[in-house]
């Protein structure tokens, strides 16, 4: 099959959407997403890369995200999270609210991310 480089830089930006998802959701006690239909949607590129790539890319974002987390991963481990995922302004965004943290993600059309951890709006 044969993509444009857009297409190809959208699937990036899908593919690393969709393991960002999947591993900083398993740093929690439990994780849902609001919508089932995007993180299906989402999986399904995931689905398609190689697996070579697959491992390299995972190995790259837990080194990245465990490194950004590492004083939280002990209190992550024991909330639930909700994961909101959004599109806004070419980037795909995901939020995992806990009440007390929230862990925000940008990836941008590239597969390039950001990772930070605040203090959720509704914790006192």
């Amino acid at each position: 099959m044969r993509y444009s480089f857009t297409e190809k830089t959208s699937h990036r930006q899908q593919e690393t959407a969709y393991m960002l998802y999947m591993i900083i959701g398993s740093y929690f006690h439990r994780c849902s997403c609001r919508s089932k239909a995007l993180e299906e949607n989402l999986f399904l590129y995931y689905k398609e890369l190689q697996e070579k790539r697959q491992v390299e890319k995972e190995r790259q974002i837990i080194r990245v995200s465990e490194g950004v987390l590492k004083d939280n991963m002990t209190d992550l481990a024991e909330m639930n999270a909700e994961v909101v995922i959004s599109r806004a302004d070419d980037l795909y965004i995901l939020r995992f609210y806990t009440g007390f943290e929230r862990v925000v993600v940008t990836v941008d059309e590239k597969g390039c991310y950001e990772i930070s951890l605040g203090r959720d709006e509704l914790a006192a």
